[in-house]
């Protein structure tokens, strides 16, 4: 049977759904097919939270040693913006390192547990985070966030952006730093694009092999909730983003990124440094920010993201962001952002539920753990 291409229905809070032959990516093989499978594959898997060892805990402990753990820190830093962009440069890590070409049932299930089993909520606050610390370093915008503050008071002005996050982009400024976080965004979603597209197509191609084409064994809303359980947890922070966040040198990192100009992922870039040296010192680009950058224009069913990112970047400059705050987690708690990302690993559940071959899992991964959450990025703007 061939691979059929469709879209995923939505799913109504965060039930697995059982869906039937005809409302599935997979039907039932012909029995010409059915002659070329020569065993059921290996049930997938998937690291429940008992069995996880985050290295690290969460933010609001910062400061100590998770028992059990692999490894231990220290913290030098409590910006509350850096910590909580720790779970998205973990996943953008684990896209980098992921293995693309499947050539196994143990490659896809390995792919399946590195990019479909992320803390969406806490994935999306930390795209939030990291856009608002690109948007930071935009002078103009420090200026005119500076200047508002000393001629309104900081009393008012906090009153303005808590009334409205649409508010602080009225700011002197906003649209440089805006361009910053959101021409990093595009960078971060054509990564995640092109890399989801190479794993959807392999949903294709590997029908030809036999070990693609057998079912999957035990029961397919079985491992979606095996994969919801796990992205309760979430997964373990990496080592190395820590260091980067958690460092003194992280505006290194951010105006690294911010040197590229939208015009390459930062996380590309750092898949291409050597193991453990990170950013001490500014990655060589080809051009920076010498001239204007690009102008977006943002949607306006994303404003209130927007808005919430530029008031995030505004805190920082004002130095709000070294306690998390209401107003600081209201910023981080985005409704329209978490709805975006919640909805990735809802439809991610909905695919699984209703894949019945192996073959079917990489058009899982590929659509809804890797593209879906770019167009979650990537769609704030045009």
């Amino acid at each position: 049977m061939l691979f059929k291409s469709g879209t995923v229905g939505i799913i109504s809070g965060f039930a697995v759904l059982t869906l039937s032959a005809s409302n599935s990516f997979a039907t039932e093989p012909t029995n010409t097919q059915q002659n070329t499978i020569h065993s059921p594959a290996p049930a997938v898997t998937y690291p429940l939270p008992s069995s996880q060892q985050p290295t690290q805990p969460l933010p609001s402990q910062s400061g100590t040693t998770t028992p059990g753990a692999t490894s231990t820190y220290t913290t030098t830093t409590t910006d509350v913006l850096a910590e909580t962009a720790i779970p998205y440069g973990s996943y953008q890590t684990d896209v980098s390192s992921f293995k693309r070409d499947l050539e196994s049932t143990a490659d896809i299930e390995n792919a399946m547990n590195m990019l479909g089993t992320h803390n969406a909520q806490r994935l999306a606050s930390g795209w939030l985070a990291y856009s608002a610390l690109l948007a930071a370093q935009s002078e103009n915008f420090r200026k005119g966030v500076e200047d508002t503050d000393a001629y309104h008071g900081r009393e008012r002005l906090l009153n303005g952006m808590r009334n409205s996050p649409a508010y602080t982009l009225s700011l002197a400024g906003a649209e440089d730093a805006m361009s910053r976080a959101l021409g990093a965004g595009k960078a971060d979603a054509r990564r995640l694009d092109i890399a989801g597209e190479q794993v959807k197509q392999q949903a294709y191609t590997l029908q030809s092999l036999g070990w693609a084409k057998a079912r999957l064994s035990g029961r397919p809303t079985d491992h979606a909730n095996q994969i919801r359980t796990a992205a309760t947890t979430g997964r373990p922070q990496a080592g190395n983003i820590r260091s980067i966040f958690l460092s003194p040198d992280v505006d290194t990192t951010i105006s690294s990124a911010n040197a590229l100009a939208g015009t390459t992922s930062l996380w590309d870039r750092l898949s291409q440094q050597p193991a453990g040296v990170g950013f001490q010192q500014p990655i060589p680009v080809n051009r920076g920010f010498q001239s204007r950058p690009r102008q977006y224009t943002i949607r306006g069913e994303r404003e209130v993201s927007a808005g919430n990112i530029a008031t995030l970047a505004a805190l920082k400059i004002l130095g709000e962001t070294q306690a998390r705050t209401a107003f600081v987690s209201s910023a981080l708690e985005d409704q329209q952002t978490q709805a975006c990302f919640n909805q990735a690993q809802l439809n991610l559940l909905q695919c699984v539920s209703a894949s019945r071959n192996v073959f079917e899992r990489p058009f899982c991964i590929g659509v809804h753990a890797l593209k879906e959450i770019g167009e979650c990025i990537g769609d704030v703007s045009y």
